[in-house]
């Protein structure tokens, strides 16, 4: 058994006296401390070129990317200019047939009477499959082009074997935007319009500005005024102040300074001197004679709305990454789990993988992981193997501060809320809807939910309460009664909406064949797709071994298809997943696209096998995923990815630019087969909101018998290859590659790997060579290294490793990669011994070459430090030389030259 302090330290938690201790997720930031910030300005301006190589197709200033690296605090905006890279054609062409039967669909001027010609189109997409159906010959080709519009969705398609050959496309350039809710025309009554009484001793800005008189795009300087009534009127004539704070004259400079709050925001900060206030404007829109259906999101001017919430704060803008962060940093305390009967557990004697770490298949069913979607799950078993592993349970609720301002509100239906609340070791969220609240007791009682992450907790962390009326108190937030069909809303201008979509549909292509009678070649192209509804309530499963849960659904959904090309389409707000490939899914191809502000993952790929056996191919396999953009991902789940895969195999990942989520950009829960390529992708800005992660993460708790590695059955997957991929390991991250329990075949080579080192945890069979590793023992908090939970500032580490009956860490090398750090202890080998055989304990090392300052490095083996010449003579880096640190050119040379820049 572990001691209590590693335990501790690998699950991202402080100890104190062997107790776990909780806490707020520490600070941490898109650049490090401790960093030349003229060097951090030069990585990241290459980081910029490299997405414009990566996606020459992009818009021309590509914007996203830009403002993302915050290249603004380093060059002038006039400096935002790309480079022109040639725009090659799409590896995968979208391929028409000189035959074909072609139907066209306009949304504005169609008909569904119509036979579906250019110049008499149908009106809707559905009775485009219909017509498709009657009139196509045999297996003929059938395109269905959607002409520029909104095309609404009341029920979602389900193509089938017979629709194979299908192309639906928007046609010509033009922009057809497919929509998974209702068009709802608003005829607003004002029901509220005041401006809230003066408080004393409350900022509203607190934090947001630092010299008196300075304005932003949060608080914004009016002038100087007598008293805070004079600024309270100011504020009550402007449209653009939602709140205002005086400050008196014991404020120093800030002296009589009236300031407005723009941003919509309301953070009451106690502070005294100050005196603030805000406004309260509410409106209603009856819709039952629009015959509404409930829904769960609502977008206005084309972006989500804010369900009524408390504390205040936009889910697609702000998180545990920003401040203000939108959550409840504290709670009273947490209700303790149910008490449940334990799991079913189910053990494979045979076969097993000897000689490792995780040498069989276990999995617990029922019980605890009754609420799972099948009852199962690996975190069901009553001892789990693994960092931290513990049998899965969640609260039940629970006790918030008196300090807390929804102390003194009573609210009429607290049934239709649902809290978000970080794990307790962040490392993922979940979602309850609300069972009851007793207002003497400050508790807010659970019902249905927590399944949302699969490792679970007793406790939560960081949390927030939405969809209650009574919280509906800042701009762009709104509520929905569903028995009376009305809709309130607190307009975020002057000046109300006139029309809104409220979700319908979580899915608005279903495409399903089975493997004996696939689908076969369907394509998507040039078209949008998105505003669907949010899934975090619907059925959630643990597919395998790893961390995560996840629902088995998508805005596209694909399954039993052989042959699926999504091209050039953007996948904008879905509820839930963006793509989902399920179960036997073999040559699909998501080329060229854009997924933004995804309320879970962006792309999924998640099989199925039987227990151990996964020979019977019902799971994704030789899928390509090309050339996409993916950012502000995770809306509402944050244990989420731009591409996950779960029992899926031979994935290949190539010149992505993943980007703005809050955990790893890439996932792989599990080992199942291998074969996987990842190569010249982009990631950055990743595990922004949880810890113990790094832009790309790897389990493999589970073995598999498969036929990917040498064409038999065997427990031995392929080998998979990770190359020529540039990652920026800020934020949380703790690696940039996080090969995390049992994790093994991987082939790491000529990666440019910024503010992280190389990690191995009870895995094995590792090969990592020609690699920079720039600056891995950076500091991204500021706040005593606390940034990533636990900070591993050595250019390789490697925990865990034994030769006992569960071995681990053999058949590591680390090897001809060459590393920059500022901190001279090169290496953490938790199993190293100055004396005797280190053979499968610590990574083979050699011809290695460091930059330190003063040339001067060690190596920490048990209690003594050894030099470069003395870990030598262990017969460890052999060829390996250190030297003096090297130019900030000279690291972006590198760079440049691996990655062609």
């Amino acid at each position: 058994m572990r001691p209590t302090l590693f335990l501790c330290l690998f699950a991202g938690l402080s100890c104190c006296a062997g107790k776990l201790q909780y806490g707020p997720l520490p600070r941490a930031g898109a650049s490090p401390v401790n960093v030349d910030p003229v060097l951090d300005c030069e990585l990241k301006t290459l980081a910029w070129e490299y997405a414009q190589k990566l996606l020459p197709r992009q818009p021309e200033d590509f914007k996203s990317v830009y403002d993302a690296l915050q290249l603004q605090n380093c060059k002038p905006p006039d400096e935002r200019k790309p480079k022109n890279y040639e725009v090659v054609p799409f590896s995968h062409s979208i391929s028409l047939s000189t035959e074909n039967l072609t139907i066209y669909v306009d949304a504005d001027r169609g008909n569904d009477a119509n036979p579906g010609t250019l110049t008499s189109p149908v009106k809707t997409v559905m009775q485009a499959v219909k017509l498709s159906r009657l009139n196509r010959k045999n297996q003929e080709q059938v395109v269905i082009y959607l002409r520029g519009g909104n095309y609404f969705f009341s029920q979602t398609i389900e193509l089938g074997p017979e629709d194979s050959n299908i192309v639906i496309a928007g046609y010509d350039g033009e922009a057809a935007t497919v929509i998974g809710g209702r068009d709802y025309q608003f005829d607003w009554v004002k029901m509220v319009d005041v401006m809230g009484p003066i408080m004393p001793g409350v900022s509203a800005i607190y934090g947001t500005v630092s010299v008196g008189g300075e304005s932003n795009g949060v608080a914004w300087f009016y002038g100087k005024v007598d008293n805070a009534s004079a600024c309270q009127a100011a504020c009550t004539q402007n449209a653009s102040c939602f709140a205002f704070t005086w400050h008196d004259q014991t404020t120093g400079t800030f002296a009589n300074d009236c300031y407005f709050r723009v941003d919509g925001i309301w953070v009451p900060t106690p502070q005294s001197g100050h005196y603030s206030g805000k406004k309260l404007k509410i409106y209603s829109a009856d819709l039952s004679s629009q015959n509404p259906t409930p829904f769960n999101t609502l977008f206005i001017g084309g972006r989500r709305a804010i369900r009524a919430r408390y504390p205040d704060g936009n889910p697609e803008t702000m998180g545990l990454h920003t401040i203000p962060t939108g959550y409840v940093s504290r709670v009273d305390s947490w209700l303790p789990p149910k008490q449940m009967p334990e799991a079913k557990e189910i053990h494979v004697e045979s076969p097993i993988r000897n000689g490792t770490h995780f040498p069989q298949f276990e999995l617990g069913i029922g019980g605890p992981v009754a609420v799972f979607d099948p009852p199962e799950s690996y975190w069901g078993l009553k001892s789990p193997s693994g960092g931290g592993g513990s049998t899965y349970k969640v609260t039940t609720g629970l006790v918030y501060s008196s300090e807390e301002e929804i102390a003194t509100r009573n609210w009429s239906n607290p049934t239709t809320g649902v809290v978000h609340t970080f794990q307790c070791g962040h490392w993922g969220n979940w979602q309850f809807q609300v069972a009851s609240r007793d207002m003497e007791s400050r508790t807010i009682y659970f019902d249905t939910g927590g399944y949302q992450e699969a490792r679970g907790c007793g406790s939560g962390a960081e949390w927030y309460v939405e969809n209650i009326m009574e919280e509906l108190d800042a701009p762009n937030e709104w509520f929905y009664d569903e028995s009376k069909k009305v809709l309130y809303y607190f307009p975020n201008s002057s000046v109300l909406p006139e029309a809104g979509i409220g979700t319908v549909l979580d899915t608005l292509f279903a495409v399903q064949g089975t493997s004996d009678e696939p689908v076969t070649q369907v394509t998507f192209a040039n078209l949008t797709f998105g505003y669907t509804a949010s899934t975090f309530l619907e059925k959630y499963e643990v597919p395998s071994a790893g961390d995560w849960a996840i629902h088995r659904g998508g805005t596209v959904f694909v399954e039993g298809v052989d042959g699926l090309l999504v091209q050039n389409c953007l996948v904008f707000s879905p509820g839930g997943n963006g793509i989902f490939l399920s179960n036997y899914v073999r040559n699909a191809v998501i080329e060229g696209n854009e997924f933004v502000y995804t309320g879970d993952s962006a792309i999924a790929a998640v099989g199925t096998a039987y227990l151990i056996d996964g020979t019977l191919g019902s799971q994704p396999r030789g899928t390509q995923i090309l050339s996409n953009l993916v950012h502000e991902i995770g809306i509402w789940g944050k244990e989420t990815s731009a591409y996950f895969q779960s029992l899926a195999c031979q994935t290949t990942l190539v010149g992505n630019v993943f980007f703005n989520g809050p955990r790893a950009g890439i996932n792989f829960n599990d080992g199942f087969g291998g074969g996987n390529l990842l190569k010249n992708n982009l990631l950055f800005n990743m595990v922004r909101e949880t810890g113990d992660h790094g832009p790309f993460n790897s389990w493999d708790r589970q073995p598999y018998l498969t036929e990917v590695g040498n064409g038999i059955p065997s427990l031995t997957p392929a080998q998979n290859n990770i190359t020529l991929n540039f990652i920026i390991n800020n934020y949380h991250s703790t690696w940039p590659l996080d090969h995390d329990d049992g994790s093994c075949y991987y082939y790491d080579t000529y990666n440019y790997l910024v503010y992280g080192g190389y990690k191995n945890f009870l895995g094995h069979s590792k090969v990592v060579k020609y690699n920079y590793y720039i600056y891995p023992d950076v500091d991204l908090s500021g706040q005593e290294k606390l940034g990533a939970f636990f900070q591993k500032p050595y250019c390789a580490n490697s925990d865990g490793a034994s030769r006992d009956t569960l071995p681990s860490g053999w058949g590591e090398v680390w090897a001809n990669n060459t590393c920059i750090i500022g901190n001279p202890n090169i290496y953490e080998f938790s199993s190293c011994t100055p004396t005797g055989d280190n053979t499968g304990l610590i990574p083979l090392t050699g011809n290695n070459t460091f930059f330190a300052p003063n040339a001067y490095i060690y190596i920490k083996c048990s209690d003594k430090n050894l030099s470069l010449a003395e870990f030598q003579s262990l017969g460890y880096d052999i060829g390996s030389v250190v030297h003096d640190p090297a130019s900030d050119s000279t690291i972006i040379d590198w760079g440049r030259n691996l990655l062609g820049i």
